[in-house]
């Protein structure tokens, strides 16, 4: 089976509390794990950017529920590439939001608030991946 990995960026259409967050989070590493797709979410700044990978169909179907929800809308698919590993195999669903490594990231883009909108491809997948050795508990 073809893995591949799929990178999008969406701006929430509500502020995300913490118990939001929980909320997307749990539900995402329940599916995940049936689903057999790993992956890293990111929020700031009223922004998402996620990678997810997996089997080729089963990252398809996911990603078009995801764009689905009212959450969050102007979703903006960054990359989609087939792969011959998964990067974030760690994690069912990695998170990692504003902190002091976050913010040192986004200095070295030259960016002073998060959108990653503005990331290219190669830019986002390494954000991603450095965020996803130092992923925040919640």
């Amino acid at each position: 089976m073809k893995q591949v990995r799929l990178i999008y960026s969406s701006a929430v259409t509500r502020d995300m509390s913490l118990q939001d967050l929980r909320s997307i989070l749990d539900r995402a590493r329940s599916n995940n794990s049936e689903l057999n797709i790993c992956g890293m979410l990111c929020y700031e700044n009223r922004y998402f950017l996620q990678v997810l990978e997996g089997e080729r169909a089963s990252v398809t179907e996911l990603f078009i529920e995801i764009a689905d929800d009212p959450r969050h809308d102007d979703i903006e698919l960054i990359a989609f590439d087939y792969i011959d590993k998964p990067l974030f195999d760690n994690w069912k669903m990695g998170y990692a939001g504003g902190s002091p490594i976050f913010h040192k990231l986004l200095d070295k883009l030259q960016m002073e608030a998060f959108e990653p909108g503005r990331l290219t491809p190669r830019q986002a997948l390494a954000f991603l991946h450095h965020l996803s050795n130092h992923q925040s508990e919640i």
